[in-house]
């Protein structure tokens, strides 16, 4: 939810109640991975057409006989950016929009597995 206060845009942070050990947990690390590789290709494809468009307005898009490997260092720095600088922030907000579902999905199945358990114990009983 967002709150205008006096003409600024002020995010409320809203308590999830997430156990700090699913942030730990090899589901999250694959989800923080995939933000990241998705901010990090949408910046590639973003710098990409601006230089393109940049390049084809002054003319200079003919002949660039190295325009694969541009692309391939472009989308390295892009890759670089994301992992040092926590990039612009993109897959943080898709990271915690996405967490608690994947919270809810590990806290389901560990109560499945202990009733599995529990009831496996009564059986032997």
């Amino acid at each position: 939810m967002i709150e205008n206060t006096h003409g600024i845009n002020r995010a409320k942070i809203i308590d999830t109640n997430i156990n700090p050990e699913v942030h730990k947990s090899p589901e999250a690390q694959k989800l923080k991975e995939s933000c990241q590789q998705f901010e990090s290709i949408l910046w590639a494809k973003i710098w990409k057409d601006m230089r393109n468009t940049a390049m084809s307005i002054s003319g200079s898009d003919k002949q660039r006989p190295f325009h694969q490997i541009e692309d391939l260092s472009l989308e390295m720095a892009t890759d670089d950016l994301v992992q040092r600088s926590e990039g612009a922030g993109l897959w943080k907000m898709l990271y915690d929009s996405m967490i608690p579902k994947l919270a809810a999905d590990i806290d389901a199945k560990a109560r499945q597995q202990a009733d599995t358990e529990a009831a496996h114990l009564d059986v032997q009983a």
